[in-house]
């Protein structure tokens, strides 16, 4: 083809020449080559004419798995397992809705997980002592866990849903020791009352 151009060139500067176009087969050429780049840039292996190969010439491979072609991708690494982490050995997880969050691990190399924790109790004590009506929590529409761990030495008796309670009225009743947690879906309000002087502690997950 570079030839056919020179010819071209070469007349054009002596003089006219006409040049005869077949409009509808240019256009013909154009819509296949855009059905093929639609359709995908085929990886094959063997002729090196043929791969595809990166910026700095390396060969761009595939390998078939399941039934389907999957690009061979190596992980690079400056380090080897155990020794400092590199700007290059994040593997992230996910995002927060706003910026992605990489994946961290304990020296054990076990994954941490992090949750948002309120020991507090949302607007409620840490602690829980009251021998008459006492608020062990209040509402809270973020709620996603709570758990009630009598230390004793007294009947800790809890309801929920109501500011009033007595030992005779209540939807669980926790004897030293003993562990109560609040249903997943209740954000409402969890009262209680001990009979005699005892200490509970309250966590909160929101």
């Amino acid at each position: 083809m570079g030839r056919q151009w020179n010819t071209i060139i070469d007349a054009l500067s002596g003089g006219t020449m006409a040049i005869n176009v077949n409009v509808a087969d240019i256009e013909a050429l154009l819509a296949t080559l855009q059905a093929d780049i639609a359709d995908g840039i085929i990886v094959t292996t063997g002729t090196v004419g043929a791969n595809l190969r990166d910026g700095s010439g390396n060969l761009i491979e595939s390998t078939s798995l399941a039934g389907k072609r999957r690009l061979d991708v190596n992980l690079s690494s400056v380090g080897t397992t155990g020794s400092a982490v590199s700007t290059t050995a994040n593997l992230y997880g996910g995002t927060d809705g706003t910026n992605l969050r990489a994946i961290s691990v304990d020296t054990t190399g076990r994954i941490n997980v992090n949750s948002n924790t309120s020991t507090s109790g949302g607007t409620g004590p840490t602690t829980f002592t009251s021998t008459s009506y006492g608020t062990i929590a209040d509402n809270n529409t973020s709620r996603r866990g709570l758990t009630i761990f009598n230390e004793g030495p007294g009947n800790l008796y809890v309801t929920l849903g109501t500011a009033t309670v007595s030992t005779s009225s209540y939807t669980a009743r926790l004897s030293s020791g003993d562990y109560y947690e609040v249903p997943f879906s209740y954000t409402g309000l969890i009262g209680g009352i001990f009979a005699t002087a005892g200490t509970a502690r309250v966590s909160q997950i929101s």
